[in-house]
C-alpha cells in the first residue's frame, strides 16, 4: 500500500484536510505530521486531532515535532521544523507523497525538508494572493516552487500557478475541502448546538475572529481588535461568539483581553469552533462572520453567509459576493455589520451567484482520484518537475 504523509501546523488546518485524510485513508497507509500551534502549551491541540480521528475510525499514526524555542517561536520553528522533517525522512525513505497545506511558516519549514529529502510534495491552497505587507503570499509561493503538485480552490488561484511556470497535468482545482463536511454528514446537530451556545432560530449571531497581522505592532493589532470587538459588542447582533487568534507574532494581548470577558447570555469565548460547528452555525442559524480571518472568505460562501472582512489582512484575495470589507475602526465596523443585521434575508439570496466559487462539496472525491493518477507515475516522474516559461 501506497504511504502518505499529512502534515499540520495548527487546528484550523488539520479542519480543512480532515475531509482528506477520511477519503484517503482505506487506500493508503496515512501518516499525520502536526507541529506549530498543536504542540503549543496555549493550544494544544494534539489530544484533539487523535480523538477525532480515533472517534472517524481513521487508523493512522500520529508523530509530532515538538518545538522547544522559548523566544521568538514563529520565527524560530522554521529551523526546528525543518532540521526534524529531514530527520524522519532519513528514516522514512519509502514516503511516497507528502501534503501541506497553505502559507505558514511552519508549514514552508516541513516543505524545505521534503523538498531536500527527496519526497514528492502535494500543496493544497496554492496560488492565493494577498495584496498586503505580510508573510503568507511569500511563503505560499515559495512552498509552490518547492511543491510537485498543487491543488488549488479556485480557478483563479489555478491560473496563478500556470502564470508561476508550473506544469498544467500538475495543477488542479479541486474546490475547498471543508466543503466536503456537509456532504459526509459530519456537520454539528442543530440542537447541540442550540444546547452549546444557548442559540434560537431567531437569534442573530456573529461570530468575530482577529488574527494579527506581522506589518503592525501588537498594540497596533490589539487596538484594531479591540476597537472591532466593542463595535460587534455594541450592535444590534443578539449572540456574539469570540474566539481566539492563531499564534501569530502579537497575538498576546489579544488572548489576554479575550480572556479578561465576561460571558454572559448575550457573549462567550471560545478556543476555537471547530469546523464541524462553524459550518453548521453558518448553515443552520442567523450567522455573520466578522474579522479578518481567511475563513471569513473561504468557508462562507457555500452558505452564502454574508461576512464584514475587517482591515487589510486577506486584501486581493478571492472571495464571492458575500464579503463586505470594512476599516478596522468602531464606527465603520459597527455601521456595516448592523446594516448587515437589518437586510440579512435580501442580501442571502443576493449571494447566490457566487455559491460555487470554491467548489461543490466534492473537494475531497476529486483529490483522491488525482492523487490515484499521481501514484500512477514513478516517483523520478513525480519528483522531476520542468519550468514553463508562458508569454502573454
Amino acid at each position: 500500500m501506497k504511504r502518505i504523509v499529512i502534515f499540520s501546523g495548527n487546528r484550523a488546518e488539520f479542519g480543512i484536510l480532515f475531509p482528506l485524510i477520511y477519503t484517503l485513508h482505506t487506500y493508503y497507509r496515512l501518516e499525520i505530521i502536526l507541529s506549530g500551534a498543536h504542540v503549543l502549551k496555549r493550544w494544544a491541540t494534539e489530544s484533539d486531532v487523535k480523538k477525532q480521528l480515533q472517534d472517524n475510525h481513521i487508523s493512522c499514526h500520529v508523530t509530532d515535532i515538538p518545538l522547544s524555542a522559548k523566544n521568538n517561536i514563529y520565527t524560530r520553528c522554521l529551523g526546528e521544523i525543518y532540521d526534524k522533517t529531514l530527520d524522519f525522512f532519513e528514516t522514512n525513505q519509502d514516503v511516497d507523497l507528502a501534503v501541506v497545506l497553505g502559507d505558514r511558516i511552519e508549514t514552508a519549514a516541513f516543505a524545505l525538508g521534503a523538498f531536500y529529502s527527496r519526497i514528492p510534495l502535494l500543496h493544497i491552497c496554492g496560488g492565493d494572493v494577498a495584496d498586503v505587507f505580510h508573510f503568507d503570499t511569500n511563503i505560499r509561493h515559495s512552498i509552490t516552487k518547492l511543491a510537485n503538485y498543487h491543488f488549488a480552490t479556485n480557478e483563479r488561484s489555478k491560473n496563478v500557478l500556470l502564470q508561476m511556470g508550473e506544469e498544467k497535468h500538475r495543477v488542479f482545482n479541486i474546490g475547498n475541502l471543508s466543503y466536503d463536511y456537509d456532504r459526509l454528514g459530519f456537520l454539528t446537530p442543530t440542537a447541540q448546538l442550540a444546547e452549546m451556545y444557548k442559540l434560537t432560530q431567531d437569534d442573530m449571531l456573529v461570530v468575530f475572529t482577529y488574527h494579527p497581522t506581522c506589518d503592525r505592532t501588537q498594540e497596533e493589532n490589539y487596538k484594531e481588535f479591540k476597537s472591532g470587538l466593542e463595535a460587534v459588542i455594541d450592535s444590534d447582533a443578539k449572540k456574539i461568539i469570540v474566539t481566539f487568534p492563531n499564534n501569530d507574532p502579537g497575538h498576546e494581548l489579544i488572548f489576554d483581553y479575550i480572556m479578561s470577558l465576561d460571558e454572559n447570555e448575550r457573549m462567550m469565548r471560545v478556543n476555537s469552533l471547530g469546523t464541524y460547528s462553524y459550518l453548521s452555525l453558518m448553515k443552520n442559524y442567523r450567522t455573520i462572520i466578522v474579522g479578518n480571518s481567511s475563513s471569513g472568505l473561504l468557508e462562507t460562501t457555500l452558505y452564502c453567509v454574508p461576512v464584514l472582512n475587517v482591515g487589510e489582512r486577506q486584501n486581493g484575495r478571492v472571495r464571492g459576493d458575500n464579503v463586505t470589507d470594512v476599516t478596522a475602526d468602531y464606527e465603520s465596523v459597527k455601521t456595516a455589520l448592523n446594516k448587515l443585521i437589518q437586510n440579512y434575508d435580501t442580501l442571502r439570496d443576493k449571494y447566490t451567484g457566487t455559491k460555487y466559487v470554491f467548489g461543490d462539496g466534492r473537494a475531497a472525491i476529486k483529490a483522491k482520484d488525482y492523487i490515484d493518477r499521481i501514484m500512477e507515475r514513478s516517483k523520478e516522474e513525480r519528483l522531476f518537475k520542468k519550468f514553463v516559461e508562458r508569454q502573454e
